[in-house]
């Protein structure tokens, strides 16, 4: 094979420019033809061009691979945010059941540290009362017993009423059964 001949062959982004150029031309003829204005089908071939050989210019970008960012999810993100926004809170304007079972969790939790049974428990009933007052107590009551989900003043109220407990309880065995 000729070494003239290898580098006068076009390149496969070099034809295609040149059939868009050539499809631009013939559209511009055609425009002509069908009675469109010379000043209008010269400016559309004009632009048409110019946007054939910018792109040519400039290559094409349509197949880039944008590079992945890692997803490093750091804590109190937005999404944490958002979900812990859309998991509080159902459809029906009361607090979800995953919601009202970590704060159930919570609540026994936090009353095992100040020495009291667990909220199921009937005998732990004046404790809870006595810790959390008398709505939260009715709140915590009718979730264990009929399952009823708290509404969002009474989520408000209870979780109020934990932060108002001490952290630490008032016995010299700070809570723990013995």
């Amino acid at each position: 094979m000729n070494p003239r001949a290898h580098r006068t062959r076009l390149r496969p982004t070099h034809r295609t420019t040149l059939r868009t150029t050539a499809t631009v031309v013939g559209l511009g003829i055609l425009l002509t033809t069908l009675g469109a204005s010379p000043a209008h089908t010269l400016t559309l071939t004009a632009l048409g061009i110019a946007a054939t050989l910018l792109r040519h210019r400039t290559g094409y970008a349509g197949d880039t691979v944008w590079p992945h960012l890692p997803t490093h999810r750091r804590d109190g993100n937005r999404r944490d945010v958002s979900d812990l926004g859309w998991s509080v809170l159902g459809r029906d304007g009361r607090v979800t059941p995953s919601a009202a079972r970590r704060m159930r969790h919570l609540t026994d939790q936090t009353l095992h540290r100040h020495g009291t049974g667990p909220l199921h428990d009937p005998t732990a009933a004046p404790d809870i009362a006595r810790l959390l007052g008398p709505r939260v107590a009715r709140t915590t009551h009718d979730l264990t017993t009929t399952g009823r989900l708290p509404t969002p003043a009474e989520l408000r109220a209870w979780l109020t009423a934990l932060d108002r407990l001490p952290t630490t309880p008032d016995r010299p065995d700070e809570g723990t059964p013995r």
